[in-house]
């Protein structure tokens, strides 16, 4: 079964709960390829298993630093998934190796990534990430059809630069919890705090991220790769529920990007 590609162990990763990688996939679904969104949705479970596999790997394999690493964990699933659609695999093995890869993704973001498990800052975000999803729009960052259209060691190079980025949102919600009263008032924090913000900018970037790599790994699986409308400082905003995308999609907004 192609989520259980790598090493699992007993001990489970504890960066993100298992809550996280179902949200990402259901986020990244109308920014995917239609064909391949559709049969993540109609397999749900195998998606959901093998994310939880995913979070049972070494913990060597969710980190940005050391070996194997983040980045070869992630070239080496997309490489795995790819030749697995190419060798005509059936869609439910697939999938599960789909729900793997978006564990991988929300690692890319996780701003708490490298924490103590017992760390209590990483804890509180957690729970508050968990409440506040659901208020949350749906953003996504943008195809990077270089990416996806080239080759894998092109996939080890997104790591470096969303790792640059979730690091130093730790601080920032280190801080803002502080605000609030420490740790254990997080249920404090409001919509307008920077709590929010990161927890936005985690759940939509590493859907973004996901729908990238999966994207990827349906082209180079010799699936097609439509192209989403796209213009310089724009982002994509999805309204209504999250699912696979039609063309033409009245649920397509557009928003100029902040700076």
């Amino acid at each position: 079964m192609l989520a259980f590609l790598l090493p699992a162990v007993a001990a489970a990763c504890l960066t993100h709960p298992a809550e996280l990688d179902r949200e990402v996939g259901r986020r990244a679904l109308p920014w995917m390829p239609p064909d391949l969104a559709r049969q993540i949705t109609r397999h749900e479970k195998e998606f959901a298993a093998g994310a939880a596999a995913a979070a049972r790997w070494p913990r060597a394999y969710h980190l940005p630093a050391g070996r194997p690493g983040l980045a070869a964990a992630i070239r080496t699933q997309s490489d795995r998934l790819a030749e697995a659609l190419r060798a005509q695999a059936p869609f439910a093995e697939v999938v599960a190796g789909l729900g793997a890869l978006a564990h991988l993704a929300a690692d890319l973001d996780a701003p708490f990534l490298a924490a103590n498990p017992n760390d209590a800052y990483a804890c509180s975000f957690t729970s508050y990430l968990l409440t506040a999803a659901p208020r949350i729009p749906l953003v996504f960052y943008g195809q990077q059809r270089s990416l996806i259209g080239g080759p894998d060691a092109g996939l080890g190079s997104l790591v470096a630069a969303r790792r640059r980025d979730a690091d130093a949102l730790a601080g920032i919600v280190r801080d803002d919890l502080d605000r609030v009263g420490g740790p254990a008032s997080w249920r404090r924090l409001d919509d307008r705090s920077s709590s929010f913000g990161t927890a936005s900018l985690l759940l939509n970037h590493a859907a973004s991220d996901f729908a990238n790599l999966a994207s990827w790994v349906w082209l180079h699986g010799g699936g097609l790769v439509p192209d989403l409308p796209a213009a310089h400082g724009m982002i994509l905003v999805w309204k209504g529920e999250s699912q696979p995308r039609e063309a033409p999609s009245p649920r397509l907004g557009f928003r100029q990007a902040r700076p």
